[in-house]
């Protein structure tokens, strides 16, 4: 078996391409490291799952919402195909559960993913530490190929329903309890200016 070494993926989100996919008018977000509360199997996963992450920083949207350090990311599977050998996994983020309990509805994107320990059980340290970016375009498109993930494949745009579409050509996968998401969000219909997570 040959592993990567993880510590070369300092550059963060090197992994990932960005694009312009033409939605002027869509919402930009903050962006955020999450981490994910529990594992998801592609196996077993369902459309309407629970799927939940917790903040690692907090969030300040233009309109003054603050979503701190803590905070519940709350989502669910919107969708799981299996064909050929090819699997894929979409999920949907839809609202932040803060401390107190209220829910506040959100838009959410993930923007890249790492895991929580290398193959080797060293901490990625550098890589999943690393700064979310502190504002995402409405019209930003992402693609993380497989690598920082072993062979899965990470999609996403600010501008569709789901958060982002986790896929493997080569089978079922598993997302471990402890995988880093970055995440663009915003409270849902709070405009387009947002300001830096803190």
């Amino acid at each position: 078996m040959r592993f990567t070494s993880f510590r070369k993926l300092s550059f963060g989100l090197a992994l990932v391409s960005l694009a312009a996919a033409g939605a002027a008018s869509a919402q930009s977000l903050v962006g955020v490291n999450t981490t994910l509360d529990r594992t998801l199997d592609s196996k077993s996963a369902a459309a309407g799952q629970v799927v939940t992450a917790k903040l690692d920083g907090t969030v300040t949207a233009a309109d003054g919402t603050k979503l701190p350090k803590g905070t519940e990311l709350i989502g669910k599977v919107a969708d799981v195909k299996n064909a050929n050998g090819a699997t894929s996994v979409s999920l949907v983020f839809t609202s932040a559960k803060l401390k107190d309990g209220k829910e506040i509805p959100v838009k959410a994107t993930v923007l890249a993913a790492y895991p929580e320990l290398d193959p080797i059980g060293a901490t990625l340290g550098d890589v999943a530490t690393q700064p979310a970016p502190a504002k995402v375009e409405g019209d930003s498109v992402f693609d993380q190929q497989p690598g920082a993930l072993s062979r899965v494949a990470l999609s996403s745009a600010v501008k569709n329903h789901e958060s982002g579409t986790f896929s493997s050509t080569n089978g079922n996968f598993k997302l471990l309890a402890g995988t880093n998401l970055q995440v663009g969000i915003a409270p849902a219909g709070s405009g387009s200016g947002t300001n830096a997570a803190e």
